[in-house]
């Protein structure tokens, strides 16, 4: 959906962001919370994140299975929940973040709105394996927030990573002059890794934060993900494999080079969320030796 131009704040994205949207043929007017005739937004700033929160807790009731993570996408298409959610997107048109007071406030906010949007995104376009058969997937996903397009990776590179860049990308996701720059976080924290789910099978379940819990949730949120399949030890061959999330954002974690560099500092990381011990002495013992090696990604959807 085309957004009208009276809906959209001005910025130029960085060069590399534009080539990608002109490669894809993503118009900087494309978004999915742009309804033609969206009613005026009533509430504060906190009332209206408030709402969308009880929005995004409807899809949960609806469609995801909070054992698993993963997601009925046709009976969520035909939900009310998923009708009341993108309806309530559209107050996003209007809301200015700044009005979260708190960090943790912001990083929950974020993560959800992430999470929702993915969900939003894959029925929308109509994504029906994977969501790599819709290409540019995380640069056609978007909302217009307080006015500006945000897309997947605007959210996840631009603001939760502290504008860290796509790992596959030149320099940052936004330029200096980008004012979505005053949206990012102030610093990175890893364990977001573990709480963004982008539709695959081998990223992390899908699950929504608090801010009033958010630092427990976030440690569980990597216990699971690590201890359900994101490491593996293999002694025989003295390898410890890995999501290749770690490859990808290895920077985020203390190693470099895709991960082919410091990987005693990947082990660091993982090791006091395994929960066997003898896991963890394997990894104390043998810390100079243990290879790092990168898990295959499956890209089907976490359906």
């Amino acid at each position: 959906m085309l957004c009208p131009p009276e809906t959209l704040k001005s910025f130029t994205p960085r060069w590399p962001v534009r080539v990608l949207h002109t490669l894809y043929r993503i118009d900087r007017r494309e978004a999915l919370n742009c309804a033609a005739h969206r009613a005026e937004v009533q509430g504060t700033g906190q009332e209206i994140a408030a709402q969308l929160k009880q929005a995004t807790n409807g899809l949960k009731a609806a469609g995801i299975d909070v054992e698993t993570g993963t997601v009925d996408y046709p009976a969520l298409a035909n939900s009310e929940a998923y009708r009341a959610y993108t309806a309530a997107t559209a107050a996003l048109c209007d809301y200015d973040p700044a009005s979260l007071t708190s960090d943790d406030e912001r990083l929950a906010f974020w993560l959800n709105l992430y999470n929702a949007l993915v969900i939003h995104a894959v029925i929308a376009v109509g994504v029906r394996e994977r969501v790599t058969e819709a290409r540019g997937f995380f640069e056609r996903a978007a909302y217009i927030v307080n006015g500006y397009r945000l897309s997947a990776d605007d959210i996840e590179h631009g603001i939760l990573r502290a504008n860290a860049g796509h790992p596959f990308l030149p320099g940052r996701q936004f330029g200096p002059h980008d004012p979505r720059r005053a949206m990012r976080l102030p610093q990175r924290d890893p364990r977001l890794h573990f709480a963004l789910n982008c539709g695959a099978t081998s990223c992390p379940p899908i699950s929504f934060y608090s801010a009033e819990n958010l630092d427990a949730q976030l440690d569980l949120a990597a216990r699971n993900f690590l201890n359900g399949g994101g490491a593996r030890l293999e002694r025989k061959n003295g390898v410890l494999w890995l999501s290749r999330i770690f490859s990808w954002y290895a920077t985020d974690f203390g190693a470099a080079l895709y991960g082919y560099r410091g990987q005693h500092r990947l082990l660091a990381y993982v090791r006091p969320y395994l929960n066997d011990e003898a896991d963890q002495a394997y990894l104390d013992d043998h810390a100079t030796t243990l290879r790092v090696r990168f898990l295959p990604y499956d890209w089907s959807l976490n359906r």
